[in-house]
């Protein structure tokens, strides 16, 4: 079969790019990619701007000439080419909504507090210590909501890995191999439980490794 489309980007090291190829591999999906492409190089070449004008990475390309910017989206996406059946998506409007809504944590409250924590002392952005102290606080402040949440639950939603599970374990994976210590990794134990279960998943090894 022929692949759904191209995504664009690294292929290592990149948590954003690992999701829909993840989710791809879940549902058997063939999803193309791009193993030569440079960051800060390809992504800021005209003809890349010319398509995607934020030069934002990961990107998607359809073969029925679908673009999208947003790796959450994406994953999302691929997702939904297993059908409205997809294992990975909600069944009834109420998984959708809470699929969705772990979705959001991840992306728009949990990811912002990683990146404000680990951007600045890894060179990406400039060091200012409250700020940086201030994110850290939120990222604990959010690993403890969702070590609460996991307290009595394997997956987010249901008794099933759904995309959710996908897009958060993938952005627990910078601060778990970056920054959290084995204090922190015993204090939110639910969350590390989680987080060993996901990345052991075949799909996640086939696309980030062991």
């Amino acid at each position: 079969m022929a692949p759904i489309g191209t995504i664009i980007g690294p292929t290592t090291n990149n948590t954003r790019n690992y999701k829909a190829r993840i989710v791809a591999q879940f549902l058997g999906i063939d999803l193309a990619t791009t193993p030569d492409f440079v960051m800060n190089v390809d992504n800021r070449k005209e003809e890349y701007l010319a398509k995607y004008p934020a030069g934002k990475v990961p990107v998607f390309e359809g073969a029925d000439g679908l673009h999208l910017t947003d790796s959450s989206a994406i994953a999302y996406y691929v997702a939904s080419q297993a059908g409205s059946n997809s294992p990975l998506l909600g069944q009834t409007a109420e998984e959708t909504a809470e699929i969705l809504q772990y979705m959001f944590f991840a992306e728009a409250d949990l990811m912002p507090a990683i990146a404000g924590t680990l951007y600045s002392i890894q060179g990406f952005i400039p060091y200012i210590k409250p700020a940086q102290q201030y994110s850290e606080e939120q990222c604990f402040r959010f690993l403890g909501v969702l070590d609460a949440i996991l307290l009595s639950k394997t997956f987010l939603v249901g008794e099933r890995i759904t995309i959710a599970d996908i897009i958060l374990a993938c952005d627990l994976m910078t601060v778990y191999t970056a920054y959290l210590t084995s204090e922190d990794r015993k204090k939110y134990r639910n969350v590390t439980r989680y987080f060993k279960t996901m990345i052991n998943q075949p799909a996640f090894k086939a696309v980030v490794g062991e």
